[in-house]
């Protein structure tokens, strides 16, 4: 009786062994790493890495999701480079699982590589933010949601030295901003009287002529006229548009700006103004922390005036600037989605206000007293009218405003007319399927 009772524990035994051994061995899991590649969150590389909004993000985001490791990659801030490389990477299946782009044209034109978000944000969670309709596909009201709106965007200014101001005969006491462009002209041209450099400009890469042009020809036929132009209901080469392109290269002709503007890249157009070398500079809002950091209160700006006659006077170009999506062939989707949410939460939008003083949130739940540089408190002011222009370059496909930029600089320093460019323009876009 006895070694029958042994006998059946030892079955017994043998038998759950075998169970046992069936079961594959558990391990920890490891972290999932998203690749996010990133063009658009600034970094100063003069600032230790932990006061720099993406990386505290990054930080707190893989605090909370121990599971998530977020692989940040630097992409080169030149539009026309990271579009290449992006497309290129798409094209092999390679790419980012994560990508910040410019909202608008520029991120519809990887519409076929981007995964829509529309089933992965409810009508509560999207009703917190603004700015969705420069992510949906080709503008649609109900075009796939491409991405998500990341800040309230950067509007387009003339930034000013007071103290350079002062000595080229300008009584700052009583000094109102040109309303219009020809006023804008004749300042600079008083302050050259007075013998100060009346502009600093780098237009090397085209991009104060996107912003000028943006201001000129919307101003001219009205704020909707982008939209209409993407869709081919108003050519490029509108008169309008020869108008605007004539009036900007201006700055140029009449010897306004530095003699080597064309070749000057844009950077370097920055360094010249902050170094007191010249007046005025133009720019977007995303300057606003440096140049305060470095004038203070010794800083001003305002919108860039529209020209006489226009339609629209006193239309301020900008808009949304950055958008964040998820890779079609991304084999992390869900977690790339949990990411761009943690980004939009409020707290982490007013985080990124916060920490760079250059845009406000665009957030309904925004704590406005996050914002205490007086540049981006003024322009917050100038916005109040509501008479926004959203630009050319963030309507436009990829494509055409790599070549605006191109075409800009040899417009403004004379070597192409600019008729010739705007033809060039409206023959690539037309193009286009």
């Amino acid at each position: 009786m006895f070694r029958g009772r042994v006998r059946i524990q030892l079955l017994l035994m043998c038998s759950l062994l075998v169970v046992l051994a069936s079961i594959p061995p558990v391990f920890a899991q490891e972290p999932v790493t998203l690749v996010f590649w990133d063009n658009l969150f600034a970094v100063d590389e003069a600032r230790p890495p932990e006061e720099e909004f993406i990386f505290q993000a990054i930080a707190m985001f893989e605090a909370e999701n121990p599971d998530i490791i977020v692989e940040r990659v630097h992409q080169a801030p030149d539009l026309g480079t990271f579009d290449q490389l992006l497309r290129a990477a798409s094209i092999a299946g390679n790419g980012p699982d994560v990508f910040n782009q410019f909202a608008g044209g520029s991120l519809i034109s990887f519409a076929p590589f981007i995964e829509p978000l529309d089933g992965y944000f409810t009508e509560e969670e999207m009703s917190q933010l603004v700015g969705w309709d420069s992510v949906r596909n080709d503008f649609r009201a109900d075009g796939e949601l491409l991405g998500v709106p990341y800040g309230a965007g950067s509007y387009f200014a003339v930034y000013y030295n007071r103290e350079l101001m002062e000595q080229g005969g300008v009584d700052m006491e009583n000094f109102t901003p040109p309303a219009t462009w020809e006023e804008l002209l004749a300042l600079a041209q008083s302050i050259k009287d007075n013998g100060v450099q009346p502009f600093a400009i780098g237009e090397q890469e085209g991009y104060t002529g996107a912003w000028v042009m943006a201001t000129l020809v919307g101003g001219l036929v009205g704020p909707e006229v982008f939209f209409d132009m993407r869709a081919r209901e108003v050519p490029i080469n509108a008169p309008e548009w020869v108008e605007a392109y004539e009036a900007y290269r201006q700055l140029y002709e009449l010897g306004l700006v530095n003699v080597d503007a064309g070749s000057t890249p844009s950077g370097d157009g920055q360094l010249l103004f902050t170094q007191g070398k010249a007046a005025m500079w133009i720019q977007g809002g995303w300057a606003n922390r440096d140049i305060y950091d470095i004038f203070g209160e010794n800083a001003g700006l305002f919108p860039i005036p529209t020209l006489d006659g226009s339609v629209y006077p006193g239309g301020i170009a900008g808009g949304p600037n950055i958008a964040l999506s998820v890779m079609n062939y991304s084999q992390h989707k869900e977690e790339a989605v949990r990411f761009i949410k943690f980004m939009v939460r409020p707290d982490i939008l007013d985080l990124y206000v916060s920490v760079n003083q250059t845009e406000p949130s665009n957030h309904l739940q925004a704590d406005p007293s996050v914002i205490q540089n007086p540049l981006l408190q003024a322009q917050a002011e100038q916005l109040l009218a509501g008479r926004t222009i959203y630009p050319f370059d963030n309507i436009m496909p990829g494509e055409i405003n790599s070549m605006f930029y191109r075409l800009n600089s040899a417009v403004f320093i004379g070597q192409l007319a600019p008729q010739d460019a705007a033809d060039q323009l409206q023959a690539a876009y037309e193009a286009m399927p």
